[in-house]
């Protein structure tokens, strides 16, 4: 796996009027990519003689300030415990950044003179890719007398990632299909997963054989028929004693007919005389 410490952008948009008036104005924004865990430094970019008030804002709430007279205040937030002063000059630093850390922090300024451009970050914390994992199904194709290959490359508990295949077959996207034949023996695939702060690959290995696919369609139904014998002995079984049980009941039937024929034939004849 490779881990990057993020990477950092400067976006245009500086109010330069602002700045040549002296006034109150916004530097560039700068985006940041960090990984979870590291830390962020938000120092001062003006000098520390003349400076009367620094406020360190997240999403529009104040976590830090510093003043000549009281030197630097870490105030209740949710970055409670993880504030660090820096001695050498003014400024504080964020440890062990988490998702939920992601927003906007800004750097405001007062000096003797006037208020000085605010330093403003567009954070995104991102969690590094530590395992991935490639999931595969096959099917055998008799029209073809190949496999129908589906392999998907995932990671899990990670957002914003892409994935690159290479070997065998090559292409981008986290599902890849294709077709492989037993004459083509076995073939690597390579998924490399990759965000802005980390990579992580996986490998994996694929053999196409009609042999084993009939060896296993053979012991499914061998199985199923050993399974399934001691149920059909029994319905057999019953299916002739119930054939019997009805052979005997008609038979019984018939000649309590014959008899009652009889009886009524006797009936008439002596009726008659």
């Amino acid at each position: 796996m490779q881990d990057f410490h993020g990477y950092t952008i400067s976006i245009s948009g500086v109010l330069l009027f602002a700045l040549l008036q002296g006034v109150c104005g916004v530097l560039a924004d700068t985006v940041m990519v960090l990984k979870v865990g590291s830390s962020l430094d938000l120092p001062v970019q003006y000098p520390i003689e003349s400076l009367l008030l620094v406020q360190w804002v997240f999403n529009g709430k104040i976590f830090a300030e510093y003043s000549t007279d009281q030197s630097c205040t870490l105030l209740e937030s949710q970055f409670s415990g993880r504030l660090k002063e820096n001695n050498d000059r003014v400024g504080v630093t964020v440890q062990d950044l988490q998702p939920q850390d992601s927003g906007t922090f800004s750097v405001a300024a007062e000096d003797t003179e006037t208020q000085l451009p605010t330093q403003t970050f567009k954070v995104y914390i991102q969690i590094p890719i530590t395992a991935v994992q490639i999931g595969k199904n096959q099917a055998w194709r008799l029209s073809t007398n190949s496999c129908d290959v589906d392999v998907k490359c995932a990671v899990l508990g990670v957002e914003r990632v892409s994935y690159l295949w290479r070997g065998y077959k090559t292409g981008s996207g986290a599902q890849l299909q294709f077709s492989l034949s037993p004459a083509e023996g076995a073939v690597t695939l390579n998924c490399t997963a990759a965000n802005n702060v980390s990579s992580s690959s996986a490998t994996e290995t694929l053999n196409c054989s009609v042999k084993a696919e009939t060896q296993i369609s053979v012991l499914k139904l061998i199985s199923s028929l050993v399974a399934a014998s001691p149920y059909l002995l029994v319905t057999i079984i019953l299916g002739v004693k119930c054939y019997r049980a009805r052979g005997h009941h008609n038979s019984q039937y018939a000649m309590k007919l014959d008899q009652r024929w009889s009886f009524s034939s006797r009936l008439e004849i002596t009726t008659l005389l």
